[in-house]
């Protein structure tokens, strides 16, 4: 497998590390960000979490999503489509998608 966003910016070949737990694209180490989140979990009437965090491994974009950042944009998806509210162009989900990946 091949990183993604190596082969979406330059069309390079570059072998994978990771995949991205958000959407599933293969990762070289210089696309990945990891994160240390707290897994919690139900314990009796509260909530439990383990003294060591969790690791996961997303995509720069998943990453930039999940911490409300812009991302930086692939070549593939330059321009990026408009979001839409509701059904229509951007799909049912009223969200902006890559053209490439339409």
């Amino acid at each position: 497998m091949n990183c993604y966003d190596c082969h979406a910016a330059e069309g390079a070949h570059t072998p994978a590390v990771a995949v991205c737990h958000g959407c599933n694209s293969g990762l070289c180490p210089d696309h990945l960000r990891m994160t240390r989140p707290v897994l919690h979990r139900p314990n009796g009437m509260g909530v439990s979490h383990g003294s060591t965090p969790a690791r996961q491994i997303l995509c720069v974009t998943c990453h930039a999503a999940r911490a409300g950042l812009s991302a930086p944009s692939a070549a593939r998806c330059d321009p990026p489509v408009p979001a839409v509210p509701g059904p229509g162009p951007a799909g049912a989900r009223g969200t902006a998608e890559c053209p490439a990946e339409a």
